[in-house]
């Protein structure tokens, strides 16, 4: 075994010596500090020289006067570990195919066609190098295990912030990036706060421009993640600004009638249109016929898992003057690996934001934020709740962290989007369809019949029903 010491100032400085010297199997038996240097020791699991051959010329044991060289020898062999046997007389260990080549005369050209030799492992030496890999691993644990509680002893407070957030789910790197600049002179409070505000910076937001300015938006996303209701809130949204013309619903889902017959439903309470279309060149038409008038199409698609995610844009070939967009909607009940899969298996389909959902049934939101945060897409809607209208708003940083935190969020007049022109619209609507319409002596007076908007009501997955 070859065993050396190394002096570096740094662990990483000292992995890299240890590396160029004896390569990756090499494993650090101890590391201590001193005098202000970082003294590594390392070995390398290596047989002894071979004994009674040369390496280079097939004669027997090195002469005395060839002490020096012979060592040299021996060092190299010991790094290139137990795997070099010793090489037949008169061949070159490192170059089987031409020493064999001059060997056999004639039959040179047969001898470069053969594969190389495998020499045999023993397996107590494979059993060995094992061992020492895992103790490397164990020894790199602890070592930076004890570089930690060194960090926590040096900044008590920003280490408490830490545990802090990783109790919240949030994993351990953005958990230390986020504690890192908490002051050692703050108080516990001035840390939570100034973590809270770095959090809520970091979170990134996208800007749906497309509503204001009409085009064609389509959602996409894995099987249960609320695509249809999104759907609805997105055009409830759109009709409450614009009018119930701006807006058409299509369902490109032909195979779950359950979220047909619920995007029809809304449609028809709403008074907008909803079209079933089966190919993409359906969809073109529409949009060319709508370009520049600032109207909205609004594409519900089928559910997809990671694995039969598309590989390609989802909206191709769309007129030039009409804008199209994809928005990747995703459940805040995901865990963060399958979050992760789910941002790959549909980022070839390149869409532009995502909606959060679920907030409300999440147990905890730091692993998707530590997720959100590794990632180039903006949130531009989040959902916390089963009403259509009032649990759905674009994202606020501030309400976001809070939610992540655990703390009670703080609405503010940009976080409650159903104001009182919703409510008056509302009045309205329902007034209006009571006119339109005789009433039998069985139904409810005008005043005790629900808001029209609200009588879709969830039953179960994909199934909707409406009151009476």
């Amino acid at each position: 075994m070859n065993v050396r010491r190394y002096r570096a100032r740094d662990m990483r400085d000292a992995m890299r010596q240890v590396r160029e010297e004896q390569g990756e199997d090499a494993v650090i038996l101890s590391s201590r500090r001193v005098d202000g240097w970082l003294e590594v020791v390392a070995a390398l699991d290596g047989g002894e020289a071979p004994a009674g051959t040369a390496a280079g010329d097939g004669r027997g044991a090195p002469r005395q006067d060839d002490a020096g060289s012979g060592a040299r020898s021996a060092r190299e062999s010991a790094r290139q570990g137990v795997r070099d046997e010793p090489a037949p007389r008169g061949e070159h260990p490192r170059a089987p195919e031409p020493a064999a080549a001059s060997a056999g005369g004639g039959a040179g050209a047969g001898s470069r066609q053969r594969p190389a030799p495998q020499w045999p492992t023993d397996p107590e030496v494979s059993a060995m190098r094992q061992e020492l890999r895992d103790l490397r691993s164990l020894l790199t644990r602890q070592y930076e295990e004890n570089e930690q509680a060194r960090w926590a002893a040096r900044h008590p407070l920003a280490a408490e912030c830490k545990a802090r957030l990783m109790d919240l789910g949030f994993r351990e790197p953005l958990a230390r990036s986020l504690s890192g600049s908490i002051l050692d002179d703050h108080t516990s409070e001035e840390a939570w706060e100034r973590l809270r505000a770095r959090l809520s910076g970091a979170i990134v937001t996208a800007r749906a421009s497309i509503l204001d300015e009409g085009g064609v938006l389509a959602l996409e996303g894995p099987t249960g993640v609320g695509k249809t209701t999104t759907i609805a809130r997105i055009a409830l949204r759109q009709i409450r600004r614009m009018g119930p013309d701006s807006v058409t619903l299509v369902t490109m889902d032909a195979q779950r009638i359950g979220a047909t017959r619920q995007l029809q439903a809304f449609g028809q309470m709403a008074g907008t249109a909803v079209r079933v279309v089966e190919t993409e060149a359906e969809l073109r038409e529409m949009a060319r016929r709508s370009a520049g008038s600032g109207h909205l199409i609004l594409v519900d698609t089928a559910g997809q898992s990671p694995r039969t995610a598309p590989r390609e844009p989802l909206l191709t070939d769309m007129p030039a003057d009409v804008r199209a967009e994809t928005w990747l909607v995703i459940a805040a009940t995901t865990q963060g690996m399958a979050l992760r899969r789910v941002l790959e298996a549909f980022a070839p389909t390149e869409p532009s934001a995502l909606v959060l959902t679920k907030l409300d049934e999440a147990e905890q939101l730091g692993e998707v934020l530590s997720v959100l945060l590794d990632q180039p897409l903006g949130v531009a809607f989040m959902s916390d709740g089963q009403r259509i209208a009032e649990d759905f708003h674009r994202v606020d940083t501030g309400h976001l962290t809070r939610l992540a935190l655990q703390e009670e969020p703080e609405h503010g007049e940009a976080d409650a989007w159903v104001d009182e022109a919703m409510q008056a619209w509302r009045r309205r609507e329902a007034s209006e369809r009571e006119a339109r319409r005789p009433r039998s002596e069985d139904e409810p007076a005008a005043g005790e019949e629900p808001a029209p908007l609200e009588m879709i009501q969830p039953v179960l997955k994909g199934h909707h029903v409406t009151q009476h």
